[in-house]
């Protein structure tokens, strides 16, 4: 029978104008595993939390991957005022989701006046680094409460601070340095020298990071060598048409 891998991040684990790393680890894991991706573009960590806990309560996880994201994002319940700021935004507009039966904005990095306000003003980057904090001490508290076996991993470089750091060490963690993130982890990819600069890194290093970073560092990731040498020479063909 196969397995369900829970997966969740921001827009490192949604599909745009290219391939991101969920895509591939389904590719790697077709023969064992089903991969659940609840990834939403520019959500906060608060949302992942919240994303974690509807699909748990919903669904039948047995293992899960979280990368979490940069602290200083908030997302907002939409009631008559949200909903006319969210309508006005020339970019996120569209980042409307709905997660336990409540409508929310996914703001990311808006530059709606009231959203810039509440970063610039009433919570700074501290705060919002603690905060986020909580968020991964829930999910982990959550996770095995439901016995569902984890490893968290991040977007960006997140340091932890006190007085919860040792808690946080002692969680299984997926990254090639401690604290760094898939941005990092572009700049010293193999496939560096493919990437673009945009905001998330080429689909190689996506690729390449899964290889890399992931599996060593998850137990419940598995795959043949060369099923992913396979996926890799297919990507390389493409790129350098």
């Amino acid at each position: 029978m196969k397995s369900n891998i829970l997966i969740i991040s921001d827009g490192n684990g949604v599909d745009t104008d290219f391939k991101k790393w969920p895509f591939y680890l389904k590719l790697l894991t077709t023969k064992t595993s089903i991969i659940i991706n609840r990834s939403v573009i520019g959500a906060s960590n608060e949302m992942m939390f919240l994303l974690l806990s509807e699909a748990v309560s919903k669904t039948k996880i047995d293992f899960c991957v979280m990368q979490w994201s940069i602290p200083n994002r908030v997302d907002v319940v939409l009631d008559e005022f949200w909903l006319e700021q969210a309508q006005k935004d020339l970019i996120y507009h569209f980042n409307i989701i709905e997660n336990n039966e409540q409508q929310w904005w996914i703001t990311s990095a808006s530059s709606n006046q009231y959203i810039r306000e509440y970063h610039d003003r009433y919570i700074n980057y501290y705060q919002s680094q603690l905060r986020s904090q909580i968020f991964i001490m829930a999910a982990a508290e959550l996770l095995r409460f439901n016995n569902i076996e984890f490893v968290f991993s991040l977007c960006y470089n997140l340091p932890f601070i006190e007085p919860n750091k040792k808690i946080l060490q002692s969680y299984p963690w997926a990254w090639h340095k401690n604290n760094d993130g898939l941005s990092e982890f572009r700049i010293v990819s193999k496939f560096a020298q493919y990437d673009t600069g945009l905001p998330q890194p080429h689909s190689l290093i996506h690729l390449d990071w899964i290889n890399t970073v992931l599996k060593p560092n998850c137990n419940f990731i598995k795959y043949e060598d060369n099923v992913y040498n396979h996926i890799e020479s297919s990507l390389l063909k493409t790129c350098s048409k």
